[in-house]
């Protein structure tokens, strides 16, 4: 957004503890990926810090370069608010809670992993897991005809991997063909 040529947002540039909070918060509340959509919905919307324009130029950015995707947007936005120390700042923030908590995690697993109680509570977590992800397919899909094969798919992965138990690169290789196939066929139904 500028006026007279000036770009208002360069006036309200956080500090880098504003930029270290932000992406802290970023770090310890972003479950399951697609860490582009958080930093959009907190960096974009929430506290205007970048333009769509400047983040969208940075997701284009950072996916072309190695490694996550996510870390990589991160990286560039710490820059554009903060030079070199506010890209360090912003991935360090972002990654440090995480670490922390998988540490955590992982030393209190060490001390009870071998009790038979927690391995089914493990797994009632990963079937709640796997429901969540099948209800939030349901609920967002609109049940047109073009869109059953994405509901199979779906449901032959939750059945394949989730239930049948079987290894996810093999399931993924054999319905990867499948539903471009079908997606394929349904954008086909369309433009007919």
């Amino acid at each position: 957004m500028t006026e007279h040529g000036i770009d208002i947002r360069r006036d309200r540039r956080p500090g880098l503890p504003a930029i270290f909070a932000g992406f802290f918060w970023l770090g310890v509340t972003s479950f399951g990926g697609n860490t582009a959509a958080w930093l959009y919905h907190q960096i974009v919307r929430r506290r205007h810090w970048v333009t769509d324009a400047e983040f969208l130029s940075g997701v284009a950015l950072g996916r072309t370069m190695p490694g996550s995707g996510g870390v990589n947007l991160t990286v560039l936005i710490g820059q554009r608010l903060g030079g070199s120390s506010g890209a360090l700042v912003a991935v360090v923030a972002l990654l440090v809670g995480p670490l922390a908590i998988v540490l955590a995690l992982a030393i209190g697993y060490a001390r009870v992993g071998w009790n038979p109680a927690l391995h089914t509570v493990l797994d009632g977590i990963a079937a709640a897991a796997i429901g969540l992800t099948f209800a939030t397919g349901l609920t967002l899909l609109r049940w047109r005809r073009a869109e059953i094969g994405p509901l199979a798919i779906t449901l032959a992965t939750v059945l394949c991997v989730g239930v049948l138990r079987w290894p996810m690169i093999p399931v993924v290789l054999c319905l990867a063909p499948i539903s471009i196939g079908l997606a394929l066929l349904a954008q086909r139904g369309a433009n007919a």
